[in-house]
């Protein structure tokens, strides 16, 4: 029988993997929509899940609530640390993610440009210890939360380790590495009780700094500075304002120099309120479904009461369950 700390720890980490499909499944219909195409189709924004829509940037057809890659890894990477009790095996996870391009229907529609060309050098026989060189997307930030919530913030050296064991295959540079080690450390926060939003804004400078000399070093604008800016760039401006700026000057596309520093804004933006962040993610633009699949993960993490309704639909939709995914990383949790 759990404790009622225990109790509130698997709420958050619940709250962790929910707000994560929920976010994804409410930016899927508009992703890769400019912030004008949203506009105007939808003038008071992204309400609620809806199906893709005809004119899909990809040419979907995808029920409201279903989910992307984003919650497909994101599941198969905490179904690996739980088969292996709570430790990372990378093979593991690559043996899933590969079985799941060659099978899956959706995959080729879904999957991320780093972690597509990176699987298919892997099976070409390629090291990978080579195959991340180049991948600087958000793909590993958009399925680190598995590794934050069995993480320590506090233990800023392990838990960065820990990510670049993820990254390495598709995406072993210091931007992903950097990206990817800033959303582990805020779910971590999140997940052991911790919800001001300055705070993380620092966690997250802290985090980006100490992970900047892993992986391959290769060209990039800096990730703690575009993370200043995107803090500056929202101050006393209301929330449209704030999503013009973001989406005109930080940006809000694939590159994980534009994706986490937006992910950090629509955090405050929402003031911690996973169903805000998530609406506020659909329609941001750009990569809609990973921003929103990130910052509602971190926020679910905070506030972790979602409607069961909402539950239901996407637990319904996309054949999951939150409950036995929960229990089996619980008990991993260094803060259990």
């Amino acid at each position: 029988m759990k404790t009622e700390k225990n109790t509130a720890l698997y709420s958050r980490i619940r709250g962790v993997l929910i707000g994560g499909a929920y976010g994804d499944a409410m930016g899927m219909p508009t992703e890769f929509w400019t912030q004008e195409h949203i506009l105007s189709r939808f003038p008071q924004g992204v309400g609620g899940l809806l199906p893709s829509q005809p004119d899909d940037f990809f040419g979907r057809s995808m029920s409201a609530g279903e989910i992307t890659d984003d919650t497909i890894n994101t599941v198969m990477i905490a179904d690996m640390l739980a088969e292996n009790h709570g430790t990372i095996n990378t093979e593991s996870y690559l043996k899933r993610l590969i079985a799941w391009k060659n099978e899956s229907e959706v995959a080729a529609l879904v999957c991320g440009p780093s972690t597509l060309k990176a699987l298919e050098a892997i099976e070409r026989g390629v090291s990978v210890e080579v195959t991340g060189k180049l991948g600087t997307t958000n793909g590993a930030a958009m399925k680190i939360s598995p590794v934050g919530i069995l993480s320590d913030y506090r233990r800023p050296d392990a838990l960065i380790g820990s990510v670049s064991a993820i990254c390495k295959p598709s995406h072993n540079t210091s931007i992903a590495i950097q990206g990817a080690s800033v959303v582990a450390a805020m779910v971590s926060y999140a997940v052991s009780g911790g919800n001001d939003i300055p705070a993380m804004w620092e966690l997250a400078e802290e985090i980006s700094v100490r992970a900047k000399p892993s992986g391959f070093q290769i060209p990039s604008a800096s990730l703690t500075e575009r993370m200043k800016l995107a803090k500056q760039l929202i101050q006393n401006r209301t929330a449209a304002e704030a999503m013009k700026r973001l989406y005109d000057v930080v940006g809000t596309g694939v590159e994980t120099i534009e994706t986490i520093p937006s992910v950090l804004a629509v955090i405050e933006l929402s003031e911690g309120d996973p169903l805000a962040s998530a609406k506020i993610s659909a329609s941001l633009g750009g990569d809609t479904d990973t921003i929103g699949a990130i910052s509602t993960a971190i926020c679910g993490g905070m506030n972790p009461d979602f409607p069961d309704s909402l539950v239901r639909e996407l637990e319904n939709v996309n054949h999951l369950d939150f409950d036995r995914l929960s229990s089996r990383l619980h008990p991993f949790s260094p803060y259990a």
